[in-house]
């Protein structure tokens, strides 16, 4: 893969008429680097774009966007662009995570332009992440954050916990809660299992349990391992496949897993994207995600999307699952993720096939991109001065 400098614009759109348009801003556009967020903002302004909106991201960074499905109408912008100029000739500026440079800026421009603005925590508003490197947060929170988010117009919660997360940062400023969709049309007809199996002829007869995610510490590969540790030797054809960048974790589950003397039953193909993502969903008979902080994950979304039974913790903030049983639901603690384990596989197959067409169901009624872009457009018009408080928007 290469870096994009600059995205061709579809079709190209200039900045030269004040306050038009609804501008995304992020950090970039590089699925390796900044993990879920890209697709979740790529899905979100694409579903707006065909909408109708007049839609522009710009980022600060390169982007590297050759395995990702990006909406032709959608206008992409970076690094190059001036990126005061873009927010003061917009109509509403959408600012996407917490603690970079691109919010502060953002933000900043945007106040001195009167130009409403939202921002999106995208998780980093989890009282994990504060804890995570929490002197440098709480310093710049002080500073610099603590200010962009009290002064937004409104905030964008992806989860029902991260309103209160966001509220405890900014007590009155109104929040929407507007969570990530999925585009249904990736996940269907999905290439044959056995495709997946020539590369990787280890995974063929086994119960593949997938985990697919950025390998960060917060996503617990260390309550995966010790799962693993207690349940698999009384389960001979589990197989883990793993999916994602390293991002510092791998390493030392590795080792733990060597510990437990289950290396030969792990397999890890670092990062994938587009057809090449398809596969891994292909081969899969579960997900798993036992995280200790999450936004909204993309990835629980996409494995709902393919039908798949999960197993999930409540750091991963998607009660809906456990109220129509479409996925098991466990604390984030070795122990219950073992017991959870444990439940999933002793499950019969058509328990769990029932299992992963509750989660498809639900995502099918209430999780698509389109039905989130259309909550998304209303607060936006809400924003610019047009019509009454959408009801997604929390006073």
């Amino acid at each position: 893969m290469s870096y994009t400098q600059t995205v061709i614009d579809q079709p190209v759109r200039s900045f030269s008429s004040r306050h038009s348009g609804w501008l995304h801003l992020c950090n970039g556009l590089d699925p390796v680097r900044d993990g879920g967020m890209v697709p979740s903002i790529l899905g979100m302004t694409g579903a707006l774009s065909r909408l109708g909106g007049d839609v522009t991201i710009v980022t600060p960074t390169p982007s590297r966007l050759d395995s990702l499905p990006v909406e032709t109408l959608l206008t992409l912008k970076g690094p190059e662009t001036d990126l005061e100029a873009a927010i003061r000739a917009a109509e509403v500026v959408h600012l996407h995570g917490l603690w970079q440079g691109h919010t502060r800026r953002g933000a900043r421009a945007a106040r001195s332009a009167r130009v409403p603005y939202l921002m999106a925590a995208h998780g980093m508003a989890e009282p994990w992440a504060l804890r995570h490197k929490w002197w440098k947060k709480s310093l710049y929170l002080a500073l610099v954050e603590s200010r962009n988010l009290r002064q937004a117009a409104c905030l964008h919660a992806l989860s029902r916990p991260e309103i209160g997360h966001l509220r405890r940062l900014a007590p009155w400023t109104p929040i929407c809660f507007v969570p990530n969709g999925v585009d249904l049309g990736f996940f269907d007809d999905l290439p044959a299992r056995a495709v997946l199996e020539q590369e990787h002829p280890e995974l063929k007869g086994k119960f593949v349990l997938l985990f697919f995610g950025r390998l960060h510490v917060k996503k617990g590969l260390d309550l995966l391992a010790e799962a693993l540790g207690r349940v698999g030797p009384g389960f001979l054809d589990l197989h883990l496949l793993v999916a994602g960048k390293d991002d510092g974790a791998w390493k030392p589950f590795a080792e733990r897993i060597e510990t437990l003397g289950l290396s030969e039953r792990v397999t890890y193909v670092g990062y994938v994207g587009g057809e090449r993502a398809r596969k891994i969903w292909a081969a899969a008979d579960a997900f798993i995600l036992p995280s200790y902080s999450e936004g909204f994950s993309m990835a629980i979304l996409e494995a709902l999307a393919c039908s798949l039974p999960c197993l999930i913790t409540t750091a991963c903030h998607f009660p809906e699952l456990a109220d129509v049983q479409g996925a098991i639901v466990v604390n984030p603690e070795a122990g219950e993720v073992a017991q959870g384990l444990l439940g999933l596989l002793e499950r019969t197959d058509e328990d769990r096939r029932r299992l992963g067409q509750n989660g498809r169901r639900l995502v099918e009624n209430q999780y698509t991109w389109d039905q989130q872009a259309h909550r998304l457009a209303s607060v936006y018009k809400w924003l610019a001065g047009g019509g009454a408080r959408p009801e997604c928007v929390i006073s």
